[in-house]
């Protein structure tokens, strides 16, 4: 048990979701949201080449590209590593995809909207100033508007992609993922699909626990340890079954 990786991260952003919660702090919470939106939606306001830009980025097309550049993380680490550790990471890769894939089809996918009810508008929806950027494009599906804002699905698996980074890559791989992943986020802040605390709050609460529970308790290791043996078992069967066959 690492007890520094189960607590230090989850009891931050513990704190920072009961700071949220609280009517002394929630409007300090608001502020901030309505300042990223006001500053962020200004980015669109004039600038056709932006508008267009965020459009595209925003698109569910981009959600392929963005899964190709996540795996390229994780391939230069295959690509880098040491023959010893190849299989190693290898597994945390297969790990990622699968624990990613669970966390969104079964927090925000089934958790959220089946048991825990978070109505909340984007900010497209409650500011009578926003920009909607799909008044100006129309060659693309833009989404600048959401009825259920939090949390953030997109942000929610790019900030699992950055603490997996973290976990397993180290401190530097994992600051250039964390780049990456606002990146990942900017696309609905500016059109107003999502609030910055569905992203921070929401998306990070869900990402940061579950990543600390997995890293900071013996399950990480234990499934990633398991594929590893499995893959090491595979390539043995794989050269027998070629040579008898010769």
């Amino acid at each position: 048990m690492n007890y520094k990786k189960l607590l230090i991260p989850s009891g931050i952003i513990i704190l920072a979701f009961l700071s949220w919660l609280s009517p002394t702090l929630r409007p300090f919470w608001n502020a901030l949201d309505q300042k990223t939106f006001t500053f962020l939606n200004s980015w669109i306001h004039h600038s056709p080449f932006w508008q267009n830009f965020w459009a595209f980025t925003g698109h569910r097309i981009m959600d392929w590209i963005h899964d190709l550049l996540m795996l390229l993380f994780f391939a230069l680490n295959i690509a880098f590593a040491t023959a010893a550790l190849k299989k190693r990471k290898i597994a945390e890769l297969i790990f990622s995809v699968l624990f990613i894939a669970f966390v969104i089809s079964a927090i925000n996918g089934f958790l959220f909207p089946e048991f825990i009810h978070t109505p909340r508008k984007s900010p497209t929806m409650v500011d009578q100033t926003a920009f909607r950027l799909s008044s100006v494009v129309d060659w693309i599906k833009v989404k600048d508007h959401s009825r259920k804002s939090f949390p953030g699905d997109h942000a929610t698996t790019a900030i699992l992609f950055a603490s997996l980074i973290f976990h397993l890559m180290g401190k530097r791989a994992g600051l250039i993922a964390t780049l990456y992943a606002i990146f990942f986020c900017l696309p609905r802040l500016i059109t107003g699909a999502h609030w910055l605390t569905d992203n921070l709050i929401g998306s990070g609460l869900i990402a940061i626990l579950a990543t600390s529970l997995a890293f900071g308790t013996p399950f990480a290791n234990m499934c990633i340890t398991g594929i590893e043996t499995f893959l090491k078992r595979k390539k043995p069967c794989l050269e027998k079954s070629t040579t008898t066959k010769t």
